[in-house]
């Protein structure tokens, strides 16, 4: 039977580890940190200890994701997406998933235990099947286009007259190619997110402005249908961390989704509540519901819920996946809660406006 030269301790343990853990205390101050932290980070143990984690790190989620660990006094729960981080190191990339454990003495949160796993692999595949779609979509685009244009021609009888019927067909495949226009403006827009050549300028914005960009142009789609749209904001909110543009996008999306699904005399309802150091956006309607099968996968590429109450022609199942993207990339969350012929409720949360947030990591040696 085989022995180690050595006897086997925590040192010689933790020194193998292919990942990053630290230790840290409640104040955030670093207490330990393996031999594949020391190296990543360029911070000796002896130097590093007594530090804030961010300040070694420069990972400034870390601070809040410890925040949630600790009030909580549990485990990190929370997606994929919010969990990972993208840092640099001279010229490279590299993604980490966080996992976060509290550590308790005597009963009590003493701190917690970091770790981080290195899963640059598995987003280089990711970039891979992105770059493909992106290409295939570029390559539709042109002979789309061409249709498109042939079609207008033909309806304007520039090529000859039409019978009603040929003018039927024709109507037809005008909509069937706008639907395939918005499929490859929703792949594009997908694939440059997942690329990461999107970025999010989160910054101080007035959730008043924000909301009242996001429903302007659907206010009078919302009269036209019946549809009462309401806006709910308490006075004096503090500023949203937020890329305006793509919030604006995600509340307009799902406004827009709302009123396929409710009936005239129905309500949708924009609501924005602050929690602590969040902002919880809903969007609530009174339509027909999601079924409690689909809730699950709602925010998956290309899952579409269909039903007697969904109005006009549907989509691709992107909008969601894509407001999905943008709002982990903002550092929140989105779900729905629904119930059939009752309505639903989707709601997701951005940070409360702080400051900027940095992952640009110090160089370590190699």
């Amino acid at each position: 039977m085989s022995t180690f030269p050595e006897p086997v301790n925590l040192e010689t343990i933790t020194g193998n580890l292919a990942d990053a853990v630290l230790m840290v205390d409640n104040d955030k101050k670093i207490v330990w940190l393996n031999r594949k932290a020391e190296v990543f980070f360029n911070a000796a143990l002896d130097e590093a200890v007594g530090k804030d984690l961010v300040e070694i790190t420069a990972i400034k989620r870390l601070r809040y994701l410890l925040d949630d660990v600790f009030e909580q006094q549990e485990a990190l729960k929370c997606s994929y997406e919010e969990a990972s981080v993208k840092v640099k190191k001279k010229d490279e990339r590299f993604f980490f998933k966080i996992a976060i454990n509290p550590v308790f003495h005597q009963g009590n949160l003493w701190g917690a235990l970091v770790q981080l796993t290195d899963v640059t692999r598995f987003h280089e595949l990711e970039k891979i099947k992105t770059d493909f779609v992106s290409i295939v979509s570029h390559e539709f685009r042109t002979p789309l286009t061409t249709i498109i244009v042939g079609v207008e021609m033909l309806k304007e009888g520039m090529l000859g007259d039409l019978t009603p019927r040929g003018k039927e067909v024709l109507e037809a495949i005008g909509a069937d190619c706008e639907r395939l226009n918005r499929l490859i403006d929703n792949l594009m827009e997908l694939s440059r997110i997942e690329s990461g050549t999107i970025y999010v300028e989160a910054e101080s914005t007035d959730i008043a402005d924000l909301v009242e960009e996001a429903v302007r142009p659907l206010k009078i789609q919302a009269d036209k249908q019946g549809v009462e749209l309401i806006t709910d904001l308490p006075p004096e909110l503090p500023p949203v961390a937020a890329d305006f543009n793509k919030a604006v996008w995600v509340l307009a999306n799902l406004v827009g989704n709302a009123m396929r699904y409710t009936d005239p005399g129905g309500t949708i309802t924009v609501r924005v509540r602050q929690r602590g150091k969040k902002h919880f956006f809903s969007v609530e309607d009174t339509g027909c519901g999601i079924p409690k099968e689909h809730q699950e996968k709602i925010f998956r590429k290309y899952v579409q819920v269909s039903g007697p109450g969904r109005k006009g022609a549907g989509g691709v199942g992107l909008g969601l996946a894509i407001a999905k993207d943008i709002v982990m990339a903002h550092g929140g969350e989105i779900w729905v809660e629904s119930d059939i012929d009752k309505g639903t409720k989707f709601t997701f949360t951005f940070p409360v406006y702080q400051e900027k947030d940095s992952i640009t990591l110090p160089e370590a040696d190699q």
